[in-house]
C-alpha cells in the first residue's frame, strides 16, 4: 500500500506517447484529420515511432539516477522555483491518533477508519505537502491497515449523519461498509485512548521495508532534470507491477489461514459493480477518436479489465486505446483524478511541458469539484468561453432571448457553424443538448456513459466523478454504474437522459454503403435518447435499479379555470396525478374556495415529486401554494396547446396511439375515460361537460410521459381512477344519516390537520413521534403505501368501522396464525411495482419503434438475469400468498369480520375475493427451467408453453425426418449403405457417396458440391428444398427464442387483474395485522371504540365520551413519568351528576397554565378519534362517539414566508376555512386564537369565533385560550363548558420568584384563575430583574382591568330597576379585591 501510494502520488500519469508538444484540443476545434499531426502513417505506427524516439532520448540519462544531493535544478526548478517547499509544508492534518475518520483511496468508496500509529515504527504521518499520508486502521473483519493521503480523509460523524444517507457523499448499501460503520459506531463515544487499545492489524506486508526505502528515495531526491524525469517514469512503470503481485500474495496468505496483511485497495459498490470509477487517464477513446475511426469495433475501442480480489466487492476498470497498445503494457498505473489541464509558466520548455503535464494531480477533492486546474487558479472550460452559451446571451430553440416572456429554458439555440466544426459524435451531443438543455445527458460511448461540458461539471460536483485531461470538461463511468449515478442525480432534482448507441459499427458501415455519398457525419454510430428520468417519472426498470423508499412519488398535472366569485366558487381545478412506479392514474375536476382548501388537501394526501402546469395558467394564489407547499418538488410550465393539450387533443391522441387495445375491450378507451366523454359523440372525441379541465390535465401528463419515453408502458395498464375530493360527497349527501350510512364515505383530513396533528411528519420534517410511525409495522412495501392512504381518509360509516374492529378481534384471537402470516408477509417483494415492471417488459406496444429495443447494451446478460430474477421473485411471492391463505383456512369459519373473511378466502368460496392462482402458478412452474434461466439469463420454454417456439421445433423435426427418409430412399436407389449426410452451417445435408459407386449409377439430378479423397458430395433440388425449409424453421425458432422473454412476460401479464387483486388483498391483510399489533401492544389499557349513528333530527346531538385517554404517540412525559390519562366529554354529560346540564355543551373552553398540557390534550383528542375511525383500538379506558366527518385544527404558530403571509394571517385563514366548511358533525381544535394581534382585537375575534362555533354551527369544539375575560363572558352560556389543566401552586404571593407550580396534567371542570406566565419565564431562564419588572407591570394592568370591570358593574347596578342582593354581594367582593 505504501509503495503504491507513494508512486501514484509522485507519478500520477504516464507521459504522452508523442514527444512533440501538443495542446489538448477542444472537440469544437478538432475537425477530424486536422486535429492530428499530418502524417502518412497510421496512429499505431506513429505511437511506435514516438515511443522508440523517447527510448533513445532516455538512454544517456540513466547514469544520472545515482546523483542524489545536487541542489534543485532542471525542470522542477524551472517549473516551481523556490515555491515548492512552501507548498509542501502548507498542508497540515488535524486528526490525532484514535480519531474516527472516513478514508478514501481515489476512485474507490469511502471507508470508516481510525487513525493509528504504524505498529512497527510508531510513525503516524509520512511525506510532505501533497504527498502527505496518514496511517489508518480500516474497520473490517479481520481488521486491516494502510497509508492514505490526507487529502482524502474526512471526519466520521456516525452512521446516522446526513452524509451517510442516500444521496450523501459516504452513502453505500453494501453490507461490508454497513458492517464497518457498525464497528466504528461501537467505539464512537469512547475516548481516543480507549479506542487505541482495540486490536489492530500488526503484521507488515512482505515488501513494507522495501516500500519505505523506495518512498524515501523518490520523495527526498531533489535533483530531477527533464531527462531524469522521463527515465524515472520508465523505471516506475516497470516497478508498478510489483504491488499487484504483493497484493495477490497478501490476499492469498490471508485466505490460507495466515494473518491478514495491510489493506491494499478496497472498493465497494451498491449494485453489481456500479461504483466502478471511470479512469480518465487510461480512457481509450475520447469521443473524437471514436468518431474518426468509427470502423473500429466498440469492443476494441473500450475494454474493461477486472481484477479478481477476494475481499473486494467491486473491481477497478481500465480502458485501453488501440493506438497505444505498444505503450499500454508499461503504463499500468491506477489513475488519480486529474484537475483539468495544467498550464506551466511561460519560461518552461515545450518538451518539458509535454512530459510534465502527465504529473498533474488534484490537491483535494474540492479542487476537482470546483474545476480548479492549473497552478494559478480555476480552469475556464471551453464551453464557458462560448459567447452564445453565456447567461443573458442564451437563446432557446426558437431563438427567443432569455428576456422574452415566452423563452423556453428547456431548449438551447446552437449555431450551425459551431455544430459543423465539431467531430461527428460531439455534434450529435450538441444536437441532443439543444433539445433538452435542462437535462444531464449520459452519453454512451462504447461501454461507458460519458458526460461532456456543463454536464461533466455536474457529474464531478454531484457524483464525485473525475475530470479527464484537456481544456474541455469531460468525465464518465462504466455502463453498469448507471443505476446508482442516475438515481443520485434524480434525487437531487436533476433530469437525466440516457442516450444509447442504437447500432454497431458493422451496422453503421452497412448503412453507409447504401448511401451515395456518406459524409463524415454519417460515418458514426447512431445514438438516440432511450429514456429521460425525473423524480416524478421513475419506473425502476432493470437499468434504473431498486427503489430507495417504499412510499409513492406522484407526478401532478394541474389546470385551473377562474370562476365567477358571486357563485361562491372561486376557481375550478382539473387534476391528473400518477404514480409511475406502479402505473396508477387518478383524474378529477373540482371547484374550490378562495383558500384553495381542496387543492391543499390533495397535495397533502398525494405529495407530488413533480408538478406540471400550463404556462401563464395558474392564478397568483395557486402559484403561491405551489411555491410554499411544494418548494422541494420540481415544477415545470408547459406551452399551451403544443405541450399541455386541451381535452379534444388528448382524446384524439388516445384514439390514434391505441394505448388500450389490449385492455379496453370493445372501445379504445377504458371505462372511466369513456364516462368523461360526451354521450352524443360515439367516437369519444368530445369531452363531457365538467371534465374538460380533467382531460386537459391528463393531456399534459401524457405529453410529459411521452417525452420521457414511458407513455406506452404506463398507459397500456389502463389503471385509471376518478379523484373526487372527500368533502364533495359530504355536500351532496341529503343528511348526516344518509352520509354516514354510505360505506364509501371518508373523514376529511386536510393538509393543515395532517401537519398540526403530526400524522405523517413532525415539526422538523422527520417521522419520529408521528402517528404513521407508531402504527406502521407493515411487512410489505405495498402494505405501507395502503396504510398511508387509510390514514389520509379514515372511515365514516359505523358498519365499516365495526367490521374493521371485528377484524382486530379476530386477528388477536388467532394470534398463532397472525404471527406465522406476518413472517410470511416479510418474504414478499414489492409485487405492486414488480407487476408494473413485468408489464413494461412484456407489452408489445413498446416494440421496435422504441429506441430501447435497438440499444446496444454491453451488460445485456446482467440485465436479462435481473429481469428473470424479478420475474421469479414475483412467482415466489404469489406462492407465498397461497401459503398465507392456507394458514388462515382453519380459522376463517370463526371470523366475524366480513372484510377479513373476504381477503383470506378464495373467489371460489363464499364471499371470497382472493383469486385462485394455483393452476396459473403450476403452469409457470413447468414453463421453463428456472435455475438455468437464473444462471444463464436466457429462457428456453418447455414444450407446450410457447406456441411459436413449439411450432418451430415441430417444423424442424418434421424437416429432419423428411431429409432422413429422403436419404434412405437414395441409399436404396444407389444400393449404397454407407452413404450419409455431411456438412456444417449452410453447407449441411450434402450426400457423401464413395467413389466405389459407379458414375453410371449416379442419377442426373445429382449435382456435385465438393469432393474429398475417395468421396464425392452431392445435392439435389429436393434435398435443397427440404434444407431450405429446415433453415426457415430454424430462423423462426431463433426469433421465437430471442423474443421469448417478452412473450412470456406478456403471457403472464394477461392475468394482470388477478395478480393485482391478490396483491390488494395482501395489502389489506398487512395493514389489518399492523393495526392489530398496535391494538394488542399499546402502552397501557386499549379500548374498542363504540360508534353510534347520529340521528337526522336536532335531538341527536353529536358527542364524544372519552375516558382515561392517552396520547397515541407519547408514552412518557418529558421528565420520564408515565403519561397521565384524561377524560374528555363533549356534547354529552360527564360522569358526575353535577355536569348533567352543562355536559351537553358542544364547545369546551380549555384554560390552564403555560406548559400545562392544553395543546397535547387537543392533539390527543383528534388522534384518538382518527384512530377509532380507522377501525383500530384506542389508548383509553373507553370511547363512545358519533362519527366525525372532518377534523379541523388551528394549532401552533407559523408564518408562510414563501407565500408572504404573516403568522396572524395564517391563523385567520385557517379559522376562516373552519367557519366556512365545518358542519355540526365536525371536530374543531382551536389553540389560542387571536394571540398574534393586539389583546383587544384578539379577544374580540376569539369571542366571535366561539359564539359562531357554539351557537350556530354547534360542532364539537375544544378551544384553548389565555384570555380570561373571554372565559368570564361564556361562564354562564349553556352551549359552552369550561375546563382547565390542573396545577398545584405553592407559596403564591406578591413575589413571583417564590411561587412553585407543579403541573398535574389533569383536565378538570372549571376555569383556571391565572396562566402563570411568570413560571414559564423562570423555567426559560429569563433574568430575575426582568421577571420582577414584568410582575410589577402585570399588577398595574390587573388593577386597571379590575377597576374598569368594577366601574362597568356599578353602572349596570345603578341602571337596574330592581337590584338584587346577589349582584350587590359580587360588587362588594370586587371592591375588596381591588
Amino acid at each position: 500500500m505504501a509503495k503504491q501510494s507513494s508512486l501514484f502520488n509522485f507519478f500520477t500519469k504516464s507521459p504522452p506517447p508523442v514527444s512533440k508538444p501538443k495542446q489538448s484540443s477542444s472537440p469544437a476545434e478538432a475537425d477530424l484529420p486536422s486535429s492530428v499531426e499530418k502524417s502518412n502513417s497510421s496512429p499505431k505506427e506513429e505511437a511506435r515511432q514516438t515511443q522508440s524516439k523517447q527510448q533513445q532520448q532516455q538512454q544517456p540519462s540513466k547514469t544520472s539516477k545515482v546523483k542524489q544531493n545536487k541542489p534543485p535544478s532542471g525542470g522542477f526548478k524551472k517549473l516551481f522555483g523556490d515555491k515548492a517547499a512552501t507548498t509542501e509544508n502548507s498542508s497540515k492534518c488535524s486528526f490525532g491518533a484514535g480519531a474516527l475518520v472516513w478514508a478514501k483511496l481515489e476512485g474507490h468508496p469511502w471507508w470508516p477508519c481510525m487513525v493509528v500509529p504504524q505498529p512497527l515504527t510508531g510513525q503516524q504521518m509520512r511525506g510532505k505537502g501533497r504527498d502527505q499520508r496518514m496511517h489508518v486502521h480500516f474497520f473490517d473483519e479481520p481488521p486491516t491497515r494502510g497509508w492514505v493521503s490526507t487529502k482524502y480523509i474526512r471526519e466520521y460523524q456516525g452512521s446516522d449523519s446526513s452524509d451517510v444517507k442516500p444521496g450523501g457523499v459516504f452513502f453505500s448499501s453494501k453490507p461490508v461498509i454497513r458492517r464497518a460503520m457498525e464497528l466504528a459506531d461501537k467505539s464512537f463515544f469512547d475516548s481516543p485512548e480507549k479506542r487505541l487499545k482495540m486490536p489492530v492489524c500488526r503484521d507488515p506486508s512482505d515488501d513494507e521495508e522495501e516500500d519505505e526505502e523506495e518512498e524515501e528515495m523518490e520523495l527526498d531526491k531533489p535533483t530531477a532534470s527533464d531527462e531524469e524525469l522521463s527515465d524515472m517514469e520508465e523505471q516506475k512503470s516497470k516497478e508498478v507491477k510489483l504491488p499487484k503481485a504483493g497484493r495477490r500474495s497478501s490476499r492469498s496468505s490471508a485466505e490460507q489461514g495466515g494473518k491478514p496483511k495491510r489493506r491494499r485497495i478496497i472498493v465497494a459498490s451498491d449494485s453489481d459493480g456500479s461504483d466502478e470509477e471511470f479512469k480518465p487517464e487510461q480512457a481509450a477513446s475520447t469521443s473524437e477518436e471514436e468518431e474518426e475511426e468509427a470502423t473500429v469495433s466498440s469492443e476494441e475501442e473500450e475494454e474493461s479489465s477486472q481484477e479478481s480480489e477476494a475481499d473486494s466487492p467491486i473491481k477497478p476498470v481500465k480502458r485501453k486505446r488501440p493506438a497505444d497498445k505498444s505503450v499500454s503494457k508499461k503504463a499500468k498505473t491506477p489513475a488519480t483524478p486529474s484537475a483539468g489541464p495544467k498550464r506551466a509558466p511561460k519560461t518552461i520548455t515545450a518538451d518539458a511541458k509535454s512530459r510534465l503535464s502527465a504529473f498533474s494531480a488534484p490537491d483535494t477533492f474540492e479542487s476537482q469539484a470546483n474545476g480548479s486546474g492549473p497552478a494559478g487558479g480555476a480552469t475556464t472550460w471551453d464551453h464557458e468561453k462560448l459567447e452564445w452559451l453565456q447567461d443573458g446571451r442564451r437563446k432557446d430553440g426558437k431563438r427567443r432571448r432569455q428576456s422574452e416572456d415566452d423563452y423556453d429554458p428547456t431548449t438551447l439555440y446552437v449555431p450551425e457553424d459551431f455544430l459543423n466544426r465539431n467531430t461527428p459524435g460531439m455534434r450529435r451531443w450538441w444536437q441532443l443538448k439543444s433539445g433538452m438543455f435542462d437535462t444531464v445527458i449520459f452519453y454512451k460511448v462504447g461501454k461507458f456513459y460519458e458526460l461532456y461540458h456543463m454536464d461533466a461539471v455536474i457529474g464531478v460536483n454531484e457524483l464525485g466523478l473525475t475530470f479527464m485531461k484537456g481544456t474541455w470538461a469531460h468525465s464518465g463511468f462504466p455502463e453498469i454504474g448507471f443505476a446508482r449515478f442516475s438515481d443520485v442525480l434524480v434525487q437531487k432534482g436533476y433530469k437525466v437522459a440516457r442516450v444509447e448507441q442504437t447500432e454497431t459499427p458493422e451496422m453503421m458501415e452497412a448503412r453507409c454503403k447504401t448511401m451515395a455519398k456518406p459524409t463524415k457525419f454519417d460515418r458514426v454510430v447512431r445514438r438516440e435518447v432511450c429514456r429521460i428520468i425525473t423524480r416524478g417519472t421513475q419506473t425502476y426498470s432493470v437499468l434504473d435499479g431498486a427503489p430507495s423508499e417504499s412510499q409513492s412519488k406522484f407526478l401532478l398535472s394541474l389546470k385551473e379555470k377562474a370562476e365567477d366569485e358571486s357563485s361562491g366558487r372561486h376557481r375550478t381545478y382539473g387534476v391528473c396525478f400518477a404514480d409511475t412506479s406502479v402505473g396508477y392514474f387518478h383524474i378529477g375536476q373540482f371547484s374550490d374556495d378562495r383558500h384553495c382548501s381542496r387543492l391543499r388537501t390533495l397535495i397533502a394526501h398525494f405529495p407530488p415529486a413533480e408538478v406540471l402546469f400550463e404556462k401563464s395558467n395558474p392564478s397568483a394564489e395557486t402559484r403561491k401554494i405551489l411555491k410554499a407547499s411544494l418548494s422541494s418538488a420540481l415544477q415545470e410550465g408547459l406551452s399551451a396547446g403544443t405541450q399541455f393539450w386541451d381535452a379534444q387533443k388528448t382524446l384524439k391522441t388516445l384514439s390514434e396511439e391505441n394505448y388500450f387495445e389490449e385492455t379496453a375491450g370493445d372501445g379504445f378507451l377504458p371505462v372511466l375515460l369513456r364516462r368523461m366523454t360526451s354521450e352524443s359523440d360515439s367516437l369519444c372525441l368530445s369531452p363531457k361537460e365538467g371534465y374538460e379541465l380533467a382531460l386537459s390535465a391528463l393531456g399534459g401528463c401524457i405529453f410529459y410521459l411521452k417525452k420521457c419515453l414511458v407513455d406506452k408502458e404506463l398507459l397500456s395498464m389502463a389503471n385509471f381512477e376518478e379523484y373526487v375530493p372527500v368533502d364533495v360527497e359530504l355536500e351532496k349527501a341529503a343528511g348526516p344519516a344518509s352520509f354516514f350510512s354510505q360505506t364509501r364515505q371518508r373523514m376529511v383530513l386536510d393538509g393543515v390537520t395532517l401537519a398540526n396533528l403530526e400524522i405523517f411528519q413532525n415539526g422538523s420534517g422527520g417521522t419520529e413521534g408521528t402517528l404513521l410511525e407508531r402504527l406502521d409495522s407493515c411487512s410489505t412495501p405495498f402494505g405501507k403505501r395502503l396504510l398511508k392512504q387509510w390514514l389520509c381518509a379514515p372511515l365514516c360509516n359505523p358498519t365499516s368501522i365495526r367490521d374493521r374492529l371485528d377484524a382486530m378481534d379476530d386477528l388477536i384471537a388467532a394470534q398463532a396464525q397472525a404471527t406465522d402470516v406476518s413472517e410470511l408477509l416479510k418474504k414478499l417483494p414489492d409485487l405492486e411495482r414488480l407487476l408494473s415492471k413485468i408489464h413494461s417488459i412484456g407489452t408489445p406496444l413498446k416494440g421496435q419503434d422504441h429506441p430501447d429495443s435497438r440499444a446496444v447494451l454491453y451488460e445485456e446478460v446482467t440485465y436479462s438475469k435481473r429481469k428473470i430474477a424479478d420475474f421469479l421473485s414475483a412467482l415466489e411471492g404469489f406462492k407465498t400468498m397461497q401459503e398465507i391463505i392456507s394458514a388462515f383456512a382453519p380459522a376463517v369459519g370463526d371470523f366475524r369480520s366480513t372484510l377479513l373473511r373476504q381477503i383470506v378466502s378464495l373467489k371460489t368460496e363464499e364471499d371470497g375475493l382472493f383469486p385462485d392462482l394455483s393452476a396459473e402458478l403450476k403452469r409457470w412452474e413447468t414453463a421453463f427451467d428456472h435455475q438455468k434461466a437464473r444462471t444463464t439469463g436466457v429462457i428456453t420454454p418447455k414444450a407446450g408453453f410457447d406456441p411459436e417456439f413449439d411450432q418451430a421445433l415441430a417444423g424442424i423435426k418434421s424437416c429432419e425426418r423428411d431429409l432422413q427418409d429422403y436419404l434412405e430412399r437414395q441409399k436404396k436407389r444407389l444400393g449404397c449403405k454407407n452413404m450419409a449426410y455431411w456438412g456444417t452451417g449452410r453447407n449441411r445435408f450434402q450426400m457423401e457417396v464413395p467413389d466405389s459407386v459407379s458414375e453410371r449409377n449416379i442419377p442426373e439430378e445429382y449435382e456435385v458440391k465438393s469432393t474429398k479423397k475417395g468421396w464425392k458430395r452431392y445435392v439435389t433440388k429436393e434435398s435443397e428444398r427440404l434444407f431450405s425449409e429446415l433453415q426457415g424453421f430454424e430462423e423462426k425458432r431463433d426469433a421465437a427464442l430471442k423474443d421469448c422473454m417478452r412473450r412470456l412476460f406478456y403471457n403472464f401479464d394477461k392475468n394482470y387483474r388477478d395478480w393485482r387483486t391478490a396483491v390488494e388483498c395482501m395489502a389489506v391483510l398487512d395493514v389489518l395485522l399492523a393495526l392489530s399489533r398496535y391494538s394488542l401492544g399499546g402502552d397501557g389499557p386499549m379500548a374498542r371504540p363504540q360508534v353510534a349513528l347520529p340521528e337526522d333530527d336536532d335531538r341527536g346531538t353529536p358527542f364524544i365520551n372519552l375516558t382515561g385517554s392517552r396520547h397515541p404517540c407519547v408514552t412518557k412525559t418529558f421528565f420520564g413519568d408515565d403519561f397521565i390519562p384524561n377524560d374528555i366529554f363533549i356534547g354529552c354529560p360527564g360522569n358526575s351528576e353535577g355536569d348533567e346540564v352543562e355536559g351537553r355543551a358542544s364547545c369546551v373552553l380549555v384554560t390552564g397554565p403555560n406548559m400545562g398540557g392544553k395543546s397535547t390534550l387537543m392533539r390527543q383528542c383528534g388522534l384518538v378519534i382518527i384512530l377509532a375511525q380507522l377501525g383500530c383500538y384506542v389508548p383509553a379506558e373507553s370511547l363512545c362517539f358519533t362519527p366525525v366527518d372532518r377534523v379541523f385544527t388551528r394549532l401552533g404558530a407559523s408564518d408562510r414566508i414563501m407565500a408572504g403571509e404573516s403568522t396572524f394571517y395564517v391563523e385567520l385563514s385557517e379559522t376562516a376555512s373552519i367557519l366556512h366548511h365545518a358542519t355540526r358533525h365536525s371536530l374543531v381544535l382551536l389553540d389560542e386564537l387571536g394571540r398574534g394581534t393586539a389583546t383587544y382585537d384578539g379577544t374580540a375575534i376569539a369571542s366571535a369565533v366561539v359564539k359562531e362555533l357554539a351557537e350556530k354551527i354547534c360542532c364539537r369544539t375544544l378551544f384553548s385560550t389565555h384570555y380570561h375575560s373571554l372565559v368570564e363572558d361564556y361562564a354562564n352560556n349553556a352551549a359552552v363548558r369550561l375546563g382547565h389543566m390542573a396545577c398545584m401552586v405553592e407559596n403564591e404571593c406578591e413575589d413571583p420568584s417564590q411561587e412553585t407550580i407543579t403541573f398535574l396534567y389533569k383536565f378538570i371542570t372549571g376555569a383556571c384563575p391565572k396562566s402563570y406566565g411568570f413560571n414559564a419565564a423562570r423555567l426559560a431562564n429569563l433574568p430575575e430583574e426582568v421577571i420582577q419588572s414584568g410582575h410589577r407591570k402585570a399588577r398595574e394592568f390587573e388593577r386597571s382591568t379590575v377597576s374598569l370591570r368594577l366601574f362597568r358593574k356599578l353602572c349596570q347596578f345603578a341602571e337596574d330597576a330592581a337590584p338584587d342582593n346577589a349582584r350587590f354581594t359580587s360588587l362588594v367582593q370586587l371592591l375588596n379585591a381591588l
